[in-house]
């Protein structure tokens, strides 16, 4: 910027801030000398929102919002209630969970690094994965991939309605291993990225374990809501693959079972009843502050499973909405003492 445009940008902030000190300085004299007792009460409420307001706008305010996390020791007791509320869903029930908030990291749960079975979550990192080498140019969307006698496979799925022989692209293959959790579709991919392993390794690096005791391997509310932020942080490049990827992740199946209210929600779900009643999800929900929420359980496909995960969808909803309103009072307190 040159020096004309920043002086410019001074002077403009300069008058902004002198018109609204002129306009304080307005009220307060009008309240100590004209008003009556029900204008100064509602005048004094509109000096106390003018000078938060001016305070959120100051850097140290923002900073605050950006960079600290509220420690739970500043927690009012309402939240913490709050907080208990969703970890006492858990006692005696046989699932685990994890919720952590995305823009400042604070995290809480109940077994959060239990493994239990992951079934088709580990879908979602091997999408993930395709996504990002499609966009360095190392792997083509539009190739065609063709459903062989090999893929054969029971489960949930839209492709096993299908010819053995029927050609997809890529892209469509992504789309079903997401939408529909398609189990033939997943294994063509795998084979198209060149294993597991090379999937597992691409996540090592990113500081995350997969193991795969099958193709679908383990999965603990932890590691679920490692493979939720790294799909947050593509989704904030705006690049279209990561756009597409969260779309179809809001349209999948089994978002009944996690969407409370209108906020939106982007999920993976993981069910194989037959090997035990697992039954799993990893969510991004998109409050005004997104946070993840993984459940790991063996509940099955039970009105307790999903009593359960709308439950603790709806309690980690109010207890995000009560957080950032806590931290602001915090913030706009610090920004107080810092000025």
């Amino acid at each position: 910027m040159s020096k004309l445009r920043k002086k410019k940008k001074m002077k403009k902030s300069f008058y902004v801030f002198l018109f609204v000190l002129l306009v304080i300085i307005g009220l307060i004299i009008y309240i100590s000398f004209f008003s009556n007792g029900g204008f100064s009460n509602e005048a004094g409420k509109l000096f106390d929102n003018i000078t938060e307001n001016i305070t959120k706008n100051t850097e140290s305010f923002k900073k605050c919002m950006d960079n600290d996390v509220l420690k739970e020791e500043d927690f009012s007791e309402e939240l913490i209630n709050k907080k208990n509320e969703i970890i006492d869903l858990y006692n005696g029930v046989s699932a685990n969970f994890m919720y952590t908030d995305l823009e400042s990291d604070y995290s809480f749960g109940e077994d959060e690094e239990k493994e239990l079975y992951a079934a088709s979550v580990t879908k979602l990192p091997a999408v993930l994965y395709a996504y990002k080498q499609a966009d360095e140019g190392k792997l083509d969307l539009n190739k065609e991939l063709t459903y062989l006698a090999k893929y054969k496979a029971s489960g949930s799925g839209i492709i096993k309605k299908d010819s053995v022989g029927t050609k997809y692209k890529i892209g469509t293959v992504l789309e079903y291993t997401i939408k529909y959790s398609d189990n033939i579709g997943y294994s063509m991919l795998l084979d198209e990225l060149g294993g597991r392993n090379v999937v597992k390794e691409y996540w090592a690096n990113l500081g995350y374990n997969i193991k795969y005791s099958d193709n679908f391997g383990n999965l603990s509310p932890s590691l679920g809501n490692g493979y939720i932020k790294e799909v947050y942080k593509y989704y904030l490049t705006g690049k279209e693959n990561a756009k597409k990827l969260v779309d179809d992740m809001k349209n999948s199946a089994n978002l009944e079972y996690v969407k409370s209210g209108d906020i939106e929600v982007a999920h993976k779900y993981g069910e194989y009843v037959e090997g035990g009643g697992y039954y799993n999800d990893v969510s991004l929900n998109f409050t005004n502050h997104p946070f993840a929420l993984s459940i790991t359980s063996t509940l099955g496909y039970s009105d307790t499973m999903k009593n359960l995960f709308l439950q603790t969808h709806k309690l980690s909803i109010e207890f995000n909405q009560m957080y950032y309103k806590e931290k602001e009072n915090y913030c706009l307190e610090k920004s107080h003492l810092l000025s």
